[in-house]
């Protein structure tokens, strides 16, 4: 299993706006240590330093991250996985979110890293020119769109996870 050391930024330095890196912390909790730019955009808002369960609101949507994030570290391996948001405002898919959860590990053992790439694409227009326009006002848009008036619609998972029905 890969250590945080072996991940050289200079080596994948398109990739970086898009990874985020969790601390796995006992007893059983995830704090992000550091989120890319992109990712901290398409959320609305950077969450470097807080804990997972204090970020996501919606508890059915919580306990699906959490419990990749658990079973990426349990199995120690990778764990993919797809989120169709729809969105309140515009009354359909907002956001499409596809993630992979990477293990790391500083004694080959113990997961207590997990590198995450994540990748959002807005399929509809309307969302895509809210969430990549650099005004702030639209970026206010974006944290109530993309974290407050959001659901989780759809989740697809390459693991053993179950979706939250």
């Amino acid at each position: 299993m890969p250590r945080r050391g072996d991940l050289d930024p200079i080596e994948i330095p398109l990739l970086l706006p898009n990874i985020m890196l969790v601390d796995v912390e006992e007893p059983r909790r995830f704090r992000y240590r550091l989120i890319g730019t992109d990712c901290a955009q398409s959320h609305g808002f950077d969450a470097t330093g807080r804990y997972l369960d204090e970020v996501l609101r919606d508890m059915a949507y919580r306990t699906f991250v959490i419990a990749l994030y658990e079973e990426c570290v349990a199995k120690r391996r990778p764990i993919y996985s797809e989120t169709l948001f729809a969105s309140e405002r515009i009354g359909a898919a907002g956001r499409h979110v596809r993630v992979a959860f990477m293990p790391l590990s500083e004694d080959g053992e113990r997961v207590n890293m997990v590198f995450v790439a994540q990748h959002v694409s807005f399929p509809d227009r309307m969302m895509r020119a809210t969430a990549t326009s650099s005004k702030p006002a639209r970026s206010r848009k974006l944290r109530t769109t993309c974290c407050e008036a959001e659901t989780p619609i759809f989740y697809l998972t390459y693991s053993s996870v179950q979706s939250p029905s």
